[in-house]
């Protein structure tokens, strides 16, 4: 089985348009709800291809990035420390601002 990365909008919205959810994907839906970062209606793939040029991440990386939406540099190193990925403070810097935008 692969594993597929989904930002939490993402899940949202392929739950959404599900008509005859389970109890488990109505959880699922009212958990994803609850932390969603972004209007449920925000296309992220630009935002996700914008950090992406900044500097090679790997997808469940960028994905997790998205889902906090970090606003410092503290916390998006955390992140990033978690997927043993290593950044400079520009590369830092860039993706906060790609951040703010939205």
């Amino acid at each position: 089985m692969k594993i597929t990365y989904k930002t939490n909008n993402e899940v949202f919205n392929m739950l959404s348009n599900v008509e005859e959810r389970t109890p488990s994907e109505n959880d699922t839906l009212a958990y994803v709800e609850k932390f969603l970062k972004y209007d449920k209606d925000a296309d992220l793939k630009q935002l996700y291809n914008d950090i992406s040029k900044v500097h090679k991440l790997p997808r469940e990386a960028i994905v997790k990035i998205i889902d906090i939406k970090p606003s410092s540099t503290e916390e998006l190193m955390a992140i990033l420390n978690s997927y043993n990925v290593a950044a400079d403070n520009k590369v830092l810097d860039s993706i906060l601002d790609i951040l703010r935008v939205l």
